[in-house]
């Protein structure tokens, strides 16, 4: 059980850590007195999506063995808590260069409603989500695993300044990554 939960937290990490640098071109070594000893790139989006489903694939392997007393939605704080945070994410998804294009003529508000109650469902809230499927949802957004990267960084920093510990963190954006092949275009699902 510590070998599962060490590993566990090490792709947490690893996964933040990706999704921190999601929209970093480089990154850069130096010296004390600054000069440059080498540059990185930063990993690719398809090597950032292979390690967010490679975390997600452990993470659920773990979340089967222990399962957590509460469910997420009463974890993350309801309802309130979870309209939130979907606002903040919204707000976020307003402001973040990748995903401007797609915010373009969305209805906010119909929007912030049905992904809080998709998320709210989906946490194991009360409810019915009575919205479109997620490949309905999103095909007409032509969406790229660069957006989808760049929309789970929101929800990410959403959920932690909404005060979200790193644990529903970790299963919000696994169950985002569950459904990633609904919701990316055709030719961006497979990677190799």
């Amino acid at each position: 059980m510590i070998q599962t939960s060490v590993k566990s937290r090490f792709l947490i990490l690893l996964c933040l850590f990706v999704l921190s640098f999601a929209t970093l071109p480089t990154i850069a070594s130096a010296t004390e007195d600054g000069e440059s000893l080498e540059t990185t790139e930063a990993p690719s989006t398809a090597e950032q999506v292979k390690g967010l489903e490679a975390m997600c694939a452990a993470h659920s392997e773990e979340m089967a063995a222990h399962p957590p007393e509460a469910s997420l939605y009463e974890r993350i704080g309801g309802r309130d808590k979870i309209h939130e945070i979907v606002v903040e994410i919204v707000r976020r998804h307003n402001v973040n260069k990748p995903l401007l294009s797609v915010m373009k003529n969305v209805n906010e508000k119909r929007l912030i409603d049905n992904v809080t109650d998709f998320l709210v469902v989906g946490s194991g809230g009360p409810g019915e989500y009575r919205g479109f499927d997620m490949a309905d949802a999103h095909e007409h957004l032509k969406l790229t695993n660069e957006h989808f990267l760049a929309a789970g960084s929101d929800v990410m920093e959403a959920m932690r300044t909404s005060g979200c510990g790193e644990a529903e963190i970790q299963e919000v954006v696994c169950m985002l990554v569950s459904l990633r092949s609904e919701v990316v275009i055709a030719s961006e699902k497979v990677i190799p």
